[in-house]
């Protein structure tokens, strides 16, 4: 007699759960839906064993990157933060051991089926996440927007405001998961430019508008140029389509670059620009000491680093700024930085190699690194969670690829479904 709850139905709820309360809750203010879905995935993760089989003999990519990720690199920051802050001061820096927590969550995708379960759930929240922007934004336009905004920002769920380039406007509706909308996007587009149908348009407008209202400039220029970048990475083969279109790039970058509101936000005497500008210079006296060059300075070293504290001091209970690169040397030093940018380097190989139908992770998670360069997104639930699933989906790539993929399949046949129907003249509406 079958159990009347599988341990795949456990698991995937485990999964749905950690996507939709990144989203609904990505600090756990709101009826502590996170901490909720993080103890649930990891009890799972406990039953089901898996945190052992990661230290049987395996350097698979995968298990390679977790373990760089959740053990070592905490290990040698704790290490670092022992013996260079002497802990006189409370422990603050905690983003890179939640990360290599949350990464480590991501064994739970034992499967090819809890794989396509947690695109699902990527693509679900994704959508989900783009619905609240934009209704949010059509309540910006009334006075309920203040309350609103309110609950919204006491919950740690996203700000609300308006920022203003050159005398422009612009709506600033960042939900703390909006990164994640660059997912979307990619998977959004990957269907309308293989399927050009309304449907597919329309949707990759919507997600694209999303990512505009969250406001900031990289999500900005990015909705602007993410179907010409998409392009170029998910099909490089085209390469006549490709000269084209650079070309009339080319050809309209001197008109773009003089519109006022395009100087200002690259401008680098606009105020966000300018204070990471003169962070460089901080960072580079921190590299000067040959320890913080080959080990890192480690966790929590604003207290003692007159450098870090020169950077951060804008930020409450900031422990970190917002280049992640050059904090990744600076944390860990070169000796354990480098081996991180090569794991990331193969992934990002790995992807290249993935079938047609999960050729979109490709450019999304490109994407993603290069807005991770200054925004604070790689070592956060936004980065971790998709990390884990990519890690996963790479690992049993083979396996996918020769199985039903959940996303792109159900849309044919739904597709396919309709055309029969109205071929056989029984109509084009919704079942």
């Amino acid at each position: 007699m079958k159990p009347f709850v599988s341990k795949t139905m456990i698991y995937s709820l485990a999964i749905y759960f950690l996507w939709y309360a990144a989203v609904l809750d990505p600090v756990g203010k709101l009826f502590m839906l996170r901490y909720v879905a993080l103890v649930y995935a990891v009890a799972c993760l406990l039953l089901s064993g898996r945190v052992l089989a990661l230290f049987e003999p395996n350097t698979s990519l995968r298990n390679v990157t977790i373990i760089y990720i959740s053990f070592l690199m905490p290990i040698h920051g704790l290490l670092m933060y022992a013996m260079r802050a002497g802990y006189t001061s409370d422990f603050i820096d905690t983003s890179y051991i939640s990360a290599g927590i949350l990464l480590l969550i991501s064994l739970i995708y034992q499967t090819p089926t809890l794989c396509n379960v947690g695109l699902r759930a990527m693509i679900g929240s994704g959508r989900l996440l783009s619905i609240l922007i934009i209704l949010v934004y059509l309540i910006s336009t009334t006075d309920a927007i203040g309350e609103l905004g309110s609950f919204l920002y006491e919950r740690g769920i996203a700000l609300v405001n308006t920022r203003e380039y050159a005398s422009f406007s612009f709506p600033y509706i960042y939900f703390f998961a909006s990164p994640m909308l660059i997912y979307l996007i990619a998977f959004d587009l990957s269907a309308a430019f293989d399927k050009p149908e309304m449907r597919n348009i329309l949707k990759s407008g919507v997600s694209i508008f999303a990512l505009a209202l969250s406001g900031t400039r990289f999500h900005i220029v990015l909705a602007c140029l993410f179907p010409f970048v998409f392009y170029i990475l998910r099909y490089p083969r085209q390469k006549f389509l490709l000269l084209g279109a650079f070309v009339v790039l080319v050809m309209s970058a001197q008109t773009v670059t003089e519109l006022p509101i395009v100087n200002e936000i690259f401008s680098p005497e606009e105020a966000s620009n300018a204070k990471k500008l003169g962070m460089v210079s901080y960072y580079w006296e921190m590299f000067r000491d040959i320890i913080t060059y080959l080990f890192g300075q480690g966790y929590n070293a604003h207290a003692w680093s007159s450098p870090l504290r020169e950077i951060i001091s804008i930020e409450r209970n900031a422990s970190k700024s917002e280049l992640t690169y050059l904090e990744i040397f600076r944390v860990y030093g070169v000796l354990i930085s480098v081996p991180f940018f090569l794991l990331l380097v193969a992934l990002v190989r790995r992807l290249g190699l993935l079938s047609k139908d999960l050729g979109w992770l490709y450019p999304a998670f490109i994407i993603f690194l290069v807005g991770s360069a200054s925004n604070p997104y790689l070592f956060s639930t936004n980065g971790m969670l998709p990390l884990g699933l990519i890690l996963a989906v790479v690992s049993q790539s083979g396996r996918l690829n020769s199985s039903v993929n959940a996303l792109t399949n159900v849309a044919n046949r739904r597709s396919g479904h309709r055309e029969w129907r109205r071929a056989n003249g029984h109509g084009g509406g919704w079942n």
